[in-house]
């Protein structure tokens, strides 16, 4: 089997193995059909969808390395053992810190991001003004070129 490359695929796995009808998926997390088909397949989940479905599916929890980076494999067993544990309990709240740190790279991780897109958009309006410079000094001298050839013609 080919390795899974994005977390989309990967949660298309998780449904196919829990036997969950993607049609229900999409009812359930809000999330289109068409986040999960063709050239969206590729694209990033993003982390509010992501939160959304860790909250409707907390068996992924348990798979959550698994699911992000594809690291390991996921534990299908572990669902059924940890439907003893209370919401109180120490297994809980340890998820819930991993969740919490997970979620705090992938936010620092998309900052960082962004602050790179921003300084990209900047650099690309600089070169933008240097070159609508350069277009009007240079349609000003083919105008003047233009005037001297037609006053050298007379």
């Amino acid at each position: 089997m080919d390795k899974i490359q994005t977390t989309k695929e990967r949660i298309l796995l998780f449904l196919e193995k829990k036997n969950i009808k993607k049609e229900s998926f999409y009812r359930e997390t809000g999330i289109a059909a068409s986040n999960f088909k063709g050239v969206g397949l590729k694209s990033d989940l993003g982390v509010d969808k992501l939160a959304k479905i860790l909250k409707i599916y907390p068996e992924l929890n348990d798979n959550l390395i698994w699911l992000i980076t594809g690291d390991g494999e996921m534990e299908m067993d572990i669902v059924q053992q940890k439907k003893d544990h209370q919401p109180g309990d120490l297994y809980s709240s340890d998820i819930n810190d991993k969740i919490g740190d997970l979620l705090a790279n992938l936010f620092a991780q998309y900052n960082t991001q962004d602050k790179s897109l921003m300084f990209l958009q900047s650099q690309i309006n600089k070169i933008e003004k240097k070159y609508s410079k350069a277009i009007s000094e240079q349609n000003k001298i083919l105008n003047e070129i233009l005037l001297a050839t037609k006053l050298s013609a007379k």
